[in-house]
């Protein structure tokens, strides 16, 4: 369970289990603190495949809703102090945001984390007057959204995780709620990111 790619491999079956036993023999004797043959973690294996082909996959093609994006974004980070935790309380009220605005807060034990639409930034710095720990520029955000069923099915995170994961892209924030997964990367990283999830929404609409 500890290695994604042994754990597909042996469930879907294509797994050369000799193999993968000579590998894990040394550890396994270790941990076991006994002496283990080849033919006994085969048969382990063995045993371990239909056990999980009982269960559900790890990684689902999960049925997106919808997928909407905003960009450019900024990335703002402030120390997490007591001045600036007053300015983040006070913001709302002397800055109005429209629906079209990206802005969203995350409050760490040691820092304040903004991402905001590009437009708006300056004036997120001028509201807080300091110097920001951090800043990243030429973001975008791509929100998946699915159906409050889907919110219940154990891995739909960790799925919609994986697509991104699997093409080596970098993501550089994470926003969610109940029912939408909103991935935050560079700009560059923006038309294949869509591209991925556009696939995986008319693949799983194809089959339904």
């Amino acid at each position: 369970m500890g290695e994604l790619e042994a754990y597909t491999a042996l469930t879907d079956g294509y797994m050369n289990m000799s193999s993968y036993a000579h590998k894990i023999r040394p550890q396994v004797r270790e941990r076991a603190k006994k002496e283990v043959t080849i033919t006994s973690l085969v048969v382990s294996l063995s045993r371990l495949r239909k056990e999980f082909k009982k269960q559900k996959p790890l990684i689902q093609e999960v049925e997106i809703a919808n997928i909407t994006t905003k960009l450019p974004l900024t990335d703002i980070v402030y120390e997490n102090t007591n001045s600036i935790i007053g300015k983040l309380e006070s913001f709302h009220k002397k800055i109005s945001l429209s629906r079209e605005d990206f802005f969203t807060t995350t409050i760490s034990t040691t820092e304040l984390n903004i991402i905001c639409s590009s437009n708006i930034a300056g004036s997120v710095r001028k509201h807080f007057g300091t110097k920001p720990k951090f800043t990243a520029e030429n973001l975008a955000a791509v929100g998946i959204s699915f159906s409050e069923k889907q919110f219940t099915i154990p891995n739909t995170l960790f799925s919609l995780y994986s697509v991104i994961a699997r093409a080596r892209i970098n993501i550089i924030e994470v926003v969610s709620t109940y029912t939408e997964l909103i991935f935050v990367i560079s700009e560059k990283d923006f038309s294949q990111t869509v591209a991925l999830f556009s696939e995986l929404h008319r693949k799983v609409n194809k089959q339904k």
